[in-house]
């Protein structure tokens, strides 16, 4: 398992096609804590954006929040 540490940017509701866009960016060393800074010299750059239909889900990406994201391969 890999373990990053991503924050949400962006939690935007599309009416027109009933879907969130939700973007989240690797954290940055702002605010400066040992483990913001292990986690963006390993991460500094990148994105994951995710198209959800779900209400439920999407209501739990909150703008500005830090989230872990566990890569795990799917065997």
């Amino acid at each position: 398992m890999i373990r990053a540490k991503f924050t949400c940017q962006q939690n935007t509701f599309n009416h027109e096609t009933q879907t969130a866009t939700v973007i989240l960016t690797p954290v940055t060393t702002n605010p400066p804590s040992e483990e913001n800074q292990a986690f963006w010299k390993a991460t500094p750059a990148g994105r994951i954006e995710l198209q959800i239909t779900n209400p439920e889900a999407a209501s739990q990406f909150y703008v500005g929040y830090d989230l872990y994201v566990d890569f795990t391969p799917a065997r």
